[in-house]
């Protein structure tokens, strides 16, 4: 659970990095306060299941994207490649779920009560897998790199078993590294709750 102080923080802090794409942002901004997206969770039960998580877990993905590419690539990556990619790679999770009513049993009196949780949306525009979904929204409101592309839409899995899987992680090395920031963040979500800054 995040307070409204650090909800506030983390969207000033990720309003603050989209500015340095240097491109008109107003219908990017709309579009964000349109789908309310600093208040939706990453997940309806996991890591960052929260109002603010998705905010939360990409500007963690954005710090761990940029000492990744820094370590294993110094200078290849602009700030660019690693704000569009970190912060869109699953944008369309914002549009996934929804509030509702969940009936939970209370072990110690044995009633019921219902508390709100996350659940996904059942009537909601799916252009593919989480990655293209997320490029599919993205790319009405900013231009990507082929590489920046790749990271986008193969990142978040290597579903698509008609392209050689190999020749794409060998060509765009920030798909891996993107994923490689994923595993990072996700990992230290379990004993870390402070948002780092890109």
């Amino acid at each position: 659970m995040l307070s409204d102080e650090i909800k506030y923080e983390n969207k000033v802090r990720f309003l603050n990095l989209l500015t340095r794409l240097n491109i008109d942002l107003t219908p990017l901004y709309k579009y964000l306060e349109d789908i309310n997206y600093f208040e939706q969770p990453a997940t309806a039960q996991y890591q960052f299941s929260y109002a603010g998580g998705l905010c939360e877990q990409a500007l963690k993905l954005c710090h761990e994207l940029g000492v990744l590419c820094e370590a294993y690539f110094p200078n290849k990556y602009t700030e660019e490649d690693i704000i569009k990619v970190a912060l869109f790679k699953e944008l369309y999770r914002a549009e996934m779920y929804e509030l509702y009513n969940k009936n939970i049993k209370d072990d110690e009196t044995g009633t019921w009560k219902a508390i709100l949780a996350y659940r996904t949306k059942e009537n909601r525009i799916v252009y593919g897998d989480l990655g293209f979904s997320s490029y599919m929204i993205a790319k009405r409101f900013i231009s990507f790199s082929d590489e920046q592309i790749e990271a986008l839409v193969h990142s978040t899995g290597l579903n698509n078993y008609s392209i050689d899987i190999h020749d794409i992680l060998k060509k765009y090395p920030l798909v891996t590294l993107t994923k490689m920031a994923d595993m990072v963040v996700n990992y230290l979500s379990l004993n870390e709750s402070e948002t780092k800054e890109c």
